[in-house]
C-alpha cells in the first residue's frame, strides 16, 4: 500500500522521492533523455530505494510530465523557461521548489489514494488544503483545474490554463483528429493500459496464469491474442509465461500493423526497420513460423535484442542483418511483402511517453520526413510483382503519414493503395488508416497498405 509507511519515515521518504523526481524531470525535459530509460538507470544506480520509493518516484514523474502544460506554472520560472526554449539550465534545481507541482500532479490524475508524501509536499509547499477541491478519477479535465486554486496565493490571479495547453501549440497544426482536440487531449491525459500479445492459442491458460500472478486482464473484442491490463503490480518479464515465450508486451495499435500486413505461411518478408522486433515476432507468429523474415535495422544492438526474443519465442524463421537505409540491388523484387515501420516523432505514444510532448521540436519533423521518404523509396524496390508494401509509424502527424505515402505514390506509379478493414474496429479504409486512442484504448498508429502492380 502507498500509505503503509511509518510516521518517522515520511519526511526522509518524501524528500528522497522529490529529489529523485526533480532530477529525472531535468534529465527528461531539459537534457532530452527518455524518461523511462532515466528512471530505469536511477533504479539500477540506487539499490537502496525500496519498491514503495520506486513506485512513488515513477508515478509522480509521469504524472508531472502528463500535466506539465499546467504544472509549469508551479515550478521555478527559470526551469519552465529552459524547457520551453530548449536551453540548458544555468543552475541545479532545488527540489523544495517543486513540492507543489509534485503534489498537484497526483490530484490532477484524479487519484483516490494519496500517499503520505503527497500530503507532506502540500504541507511544506504552503498549499491551502482546507480550500482544496480534490477531483475524482472520472472528473472531466476542465473540472480538474479547480484543485489548483489552493496551490496559488489567494491574491494571485490564476494563469490561463486551456485544455490544449497540455500539448505543444505547434502539434495542433500537424494532426487532424476527427473530433475536437479536447477529446484527443482527454485520452492523452488518461493513464495507458498495458497491452500484451499471447503467443499461444491457449488463451485460457495465459489468462489463468496471469490471474494467479495478480494480473487481471481483458480480451480485445476483435483480436483474439490481444489482452490488456489497466494496472500491473508485478514485473511481467519475471513470469514463466514471458520467460517461456508465451507472452509479449505490445500495444494493440502496434499489433494492428502485422494484421494489415497479413503475411501468409511460406512467404518471404522484409521488416526493414525492425528495431527490437515486436512486429517481426508478430509476423512470424502469423506465418506459423513457415517462410522467412529478414529483419534489418541500422542499430545492431537492437537486432541483438530481437535475436534473444526470437530464441525465447522459438521463432527460427527470422534472420537479422544491418541495413543503413540504402538501395540494396540483391533485394530487388524478391520479397512477397515489405514492412517499413519508419522512425518518427512517436507522437502517437505521447500518452505512454508524455515527456516527448515537450522535448520534440517542430523542426524534428522536417528531418524525419526526409528520412522516411528515403527509407520508403529504398525499401520499396524489394517488393516483388504483385507483392505488398506496408508503411507504418507510431505518429499522429500527417506530415509523417499521409503526406509521405501520397508523395511516394505520385512518384511510383507501379504501386497503388490496397483497401482493408481496420483490425481494431472493422471499419473499412481506402488503404490509409490512422488509429486513434479511442479505437481500442491504445497508442495512435498510422498504417498504409500498397500493392505493386503485376
Amino acid at each position: 500500500m502507498l500509505s503503509d509507511i511509518p510516521q518517522k519515515r515520511i519526511e526522509p521518504h518524501s524528500r528522497t522521492c522529490a529529489e529523485a523526481v526533480v532530477r529525472l524531470l531535468k534529465s527528461a525535459l531539459i537534457d532530452r533523455q527518455a524518461a523511462d530509460r532515466s528512471l530505469a538507470a536511477l533504479a539500477r544506480e540506487n539499490r537502496q530505494l525500496g519498491s514503495r520509493d520506486r513506485r512513488i518516484i515513477s508515478e509522480t514523474l509521469f504524472a508531472v510530465l502528463r500535466w506539465w502544460g499546467w504544472l509549469r506554472h508551479l515550478v521555478p520560472e527559470s526551469f519552465a523557461t529552459a524547457v520551453q526554449t530548449h536551453q540548458p539550465l544555468q543552475e541545479e534545481p532545488n527540489s523544495e521548489d517543486f513540492y507543489a507541482a509534485l503534489a498537484a500532479s497526483w490530484l490532477l490524475d484524479g487519484r483516490t489514494e494519496l500517499p503520505p508524501s503527497t500530503r507532506w509536499w502540500m504541507e511544506h509547499a504552503g498549499v491551502r488544503t482546507t480550500e482544496l477541491v480534490a477531483p475524482g478519477p472520472k472528473s472531466e479535465i476542465h473540472e480538474r483545474r479547480r484543485c489548483l486554486r489552493a496551490f496559488f496565493a489567494k491574491e494571485d490571479t490564476l494563469p490561463p490554463m486551456a485544455i490544449t495547453d497540455l500539448i505543444p501549440n505547434w502539434a495542433m497544426q500537424e494532426a487532424s483528429p476527427p473530433y475536437d482536440w479536447s477529446v484527443l487531449v482527454d485520452w492523452l491525459q488518461a493513464r495507458p493500459p498495458v497491452w500484451m500479445r499471447a503467443q499461444t492459442n491457449d488463451l485460457d491458460r495465459v489468462i489463468g496464469q496471469l490471474a494467479d500472478a495478480g494480473v487481471k486482464v481483458q480480451r480485445h473484442e476483435r483480436l483474439k491474442h490481444a489482452i490488456k491490463a489497466h494496472f500491473i503490480g508485478v514485473n511481467l518479464r519475471t513470469l514463466p509465461l514471458y520467460r517461456d515465450g508465451y507472452l509479449e508486451v505490445q500495444d494493440v495499435g502496434s499489433q494492428a500493423v502485422a494484421h494489415v500486413c497479413a503475411p501468409k505461411a511460406g512467404e518471404q518478408w522484409w521488416d526493414c526497420c525492425a528495431g527490437a522486433g515486436g512486429k517481426t515476432l508478430h509476423l512470424s507468429w502469423l506465418m506459423g513460423g513457415k517462410g522467412t523474415i529478414l529483419a534489418t535495422d541500422s542499430r545492431v544492438y537492437k537486432l541483438e535484442d530481437l535475436k534473444k526474443r526470437a530464441r525465447r519465442a522459438a521463432r527460427s524463421n527470422i534472420r537479422c542483418k544491418e541495413w543503413l537505409g540504402i538501395d540494396v540491388p540483391r533485394y530487388h523484387g524478391i520479397f512477397h511483402g515489405v514492412l517499413v515501420d519508419a522512425p518518427c516523432t512517436c507522437s502517437g505514444t505521447w500518452r505512454r511517453n508524455p515527456d516527448a510532448r515537450w522535448t520534440t521540436k517542430p523542426e524534428d519533423l522536417d528531418e524525419l520526413a526526409a528520412l522516411q521518404t528515403t527509407l520508403l523509396n529504398n525499401a520499396s524496390v524489394g517488393v516483388a510483382s504483385g507483392g505488398t508494401l506496408v508503411y507504418a509509424t507510431c505518429s499522429m502527424f500527417q506530415r509523417e503519414n499521409q503526406a509521405i505515402v501520397t508523395q511516394f505514390l505520385a512518384t511510383h506509379p507501379d504501386f497503388a493503395l490496397t483497401p482493408f478493414d481496420s483490425p481494431l474496429t472493422g471499419k473499412p479504409c481506402d488503404g490509409m488508416l490512422q488509429i486513434w486512442p479511442w479505437d481500442s484504448d491504445c497508442d495512435s498508429m498510422f498504417i498504409a497498405r500498397m500493392t505493386r502492380r503485376a
